[in-house]
């Protein structure tokens, strides 16, 4: 018999089951791990409790830093990872490991993956200067002004918690923003939600493209929507194609870590190229990006063809 590329045979006959207790499991691993993150920093600072509570309000001073950073590296280890371990575990009865496979990683493919994610994060700022630039009619006004007062909120949010002042900050900067959502982001939006919708909807396009809007629409920031959701349609068929979740955690750790380390060579008087300026490249060079994005693409869907994964599980 021919084997199925589908995950979670044995499922429920109805699938709002399983969504409800993964945002429940989810909800309950997010909250407890933010819990967590707030209990360490109490202990760890001389924050009051009332700060604490408050840490993304003005002013945004270096003593809320920290607290922060372990707020949401706790919210993540508890959220996505530990609720998506947790998920496969209990409701699923379907191994995490199963997902995950060194097979089809090798050196090549691994090359392959850096210089197609990089060259799409060039291809992207149209989307994102496209994106910035949207506006709405009358009616949607309001819907506008909360939308823009969002964007501020957690650009001023992003800015201040990459605003590294030592080594050891860039690097806890580093697991918190750059590894552990990779993996967590990851393991709930292509491992779990993208197979859940293959298994339901029979197509795997529009479980990519589904599980991506989703992905782009949880980080609630309207005016980087479109971008979000093309890099969730390249992890999702990342992995549709090499069944390997290594590669869309891998792609999402380039486009995250990249931006990370530019910006402290930057800080650091390094270099002088500052990545989070809104620069807007040429349709010349976003082109000649767009074409080394495409042939990287067709490479790497033919490279991971070349070994497919037996085990789906």
């Amino acid at each position: 018999m021919k084997k199925t590329a589908y995950i979670f045979q044995d499922d429920p006959p109805v699938p709002w089951y399983s969504l409800f207790f993964l945002i429940l499991i989810f909800g309950a691993g997010l909250f407890i791990g933010q819990f967590l993150g707030l209990l360490f920093s109490f202990f760890n600072t001389d924050l009051r409790i009332d700060e604490l509570v408050s840490l993304i309000s003005p002013p945004l001073t270096s003593e809320k830093r920290l607290p922060l950073l372990l707020i949401q590296g706790f919210g993540t280890l508890g959220g996505f990872i530990a609720g998506g371990i947790i998920y496969l575990q209990w409701i699923e009865r379907y191994p995490p490991v199963n997902l995950f496979s060194a097979r089809n990683l090798s050196f090549y493919t691994l090359l392959i993956t850096l210089v197609m994610v990089i060259s799409f994060m060039f291809v992207n700022t149209f989307f994102i200067d496209w994106n910035a630039d949207v506006s709405f009619p009358d009616f949607m006004r309001e819907f506008e002004s909360w939308a823009m007062e969002k964007e501020e909120e957690l650009k001023r949010v992003t800015e201040f918690l990459t605003d590294f002042s030592s080594f050891g900050q860039f690097l806890l900067g580093f697991l918190v923003i750059a590894i552990l959502p990779a993996i967590g982001e990851e393991l709930i939006f292509r491992g779990i939600l993208q197979n859940k919708l293959h298994v339901y909807l029979k197509n795997i396009h529009l479980a990519v493209w589904i599980s991506a809007i989703l992905f782009s629409g949880f980080h609630i920031q309207f005016y980087g929507f479109v971008p979000r959701l093309m890099l969730g349609g390249l992890f999702g068929y990342m992995y549709a194609w090499s069944r390997n979740l290594w590669y869309p955690i891998i792609g999402h750790f380039i486009n995250n870590g990249f931006t990370l380390i530019m910006l402290y060579l930057y800080q650091t008087g390094s270099i002088n190229v500052n990545i989070e300026e809104e620069e807007v490249y040429p349709l010349s060079v976003i082109a000649i990006f767009a074409i080394i994005f495409a042939y990287m693409m067709i490479s790497f869907r033919r490279k991971v063809k070349e070994e497919p994964v037996e085990n789906y599980g």
